[in-house]
């Protein structure tokens, strides 16, 4: 058994530079990943898959299932798996907690199943995942082009303390992404450096969610050295430097916003944890 421990990611900037012919958008984005995790257990046993969590969604759409059965098909492994996802890391909120678990379920498999993939075949199948993936086998302060896959590292890991606001929405992504395109006039290619805290993404999703608009002026007003929304959204944070500062603005929020989730997070190093194994 390995016992993993699959960390969130948030957008520190996000730019969204035209509609590929692929039918992708082609991205930079400046990502961190952060130590709100999912907790999973992967055992090889039996001959058959399963996965065990709490969504509601056949097997063949769940993308740790997807990605254990990607390992053992390319290695022609007969052998079953057993994975456990306690998910920690709230769903459809901007914060890749399914691409997540589908790279550690990978690398799981992989060392479970003897001898190892290449790092880039391994990367391979990430993307075939989803254009996350990819992004939680490295971990870290990543940039990230192309549709998402193409990332390279960016050193150090950020040194503040991040605090997320998850209001009680989920969105689309694809719906942001197509409220988005009629703003996007042409082809734009961007050369600059990330801007912390800018999103192309954030007006598009406040607009298709009206909601939203509360919790990115609470996050606002908290006097943090920048702050954001999370991918397409619906997850807002904020970046301190002084960590009493974030703990302050932490039990503010809780208090003025009950029906969202808040958490105090801090950057890793890596995409995923391994707690320990059997």
């Amino acid at each position: 058994m390995i016992k993993l421990l699959a960390h969130a990611k948030i957008n520190l900037s996000l730019r969204v530079l035209h509609r590929r012919d692929d039918g992708f958008h082609e991205i930079d984005s400046l990502i961190q990943t952060i130590d709100l995790s999912d907790e999973i257990a992967v055992t090889r046993a039996g001959h058959d898959l399963s996965v065990r969590n709490d969504l509601s969604m056949r097997s063949e759409e769940d993308l740790a299932w997807r990605a254990a059965h990607l390992v053992l098909r390319e290695k022609n492994e007969g052998c079953g798996m057993q994975i456990t996802v306690r998910k920690m890391i709230p769903t459809g909120a901007g914060l890749g907690g399914g691409s997540s678990d589908a790279a550690a379920v990978l690398w799981a498999v992989d060392r479970l199943t003897p001898p190892v993939l290449p790092e880039g075949s391994l990367h391979e199948l990430a993307a075939q995942l989803g254009s996350d993936v990819p992004l939680f086998l490295h971990g870290g302060l990543l940039r990230a082009r192309g549709r998402g896959e193409a990332v390279s590292p960016v050193f150090p890991s950020r040194k503040e303390c991040f605090l997320l606001l998850v209001p009680p929405v989920h969105c689309a992504t694809a719906s942001v992404y197509r409220k988005m395109a009629p703003r996007i006039t042409r082809a734009r290619n961007w050369t600059g450096e990330p801007q912390l805290g800018k999103n192309d993404l954030c007006e598009a999703a406040v607009s298709l969610y009206p909601e939203l608009a509360q919790y990115s002026g609470a996050m606002a007003k908290l006097g943090a050295d920048y702050a954001g929304m999370s991918g397409s959204g619906s997850t807002f944070y904020a970046a301190f430097s002084d960590a009493k500062h974030a703990e302050r603005a932490h039990e503010h929020l809780r208090e003025e916003l009950p029906q969202a989730k808040v958490y105090l997070t801090q950057a890793t190093s890596t995409g995923f944890h391994v707690k320990g194994g059997t």
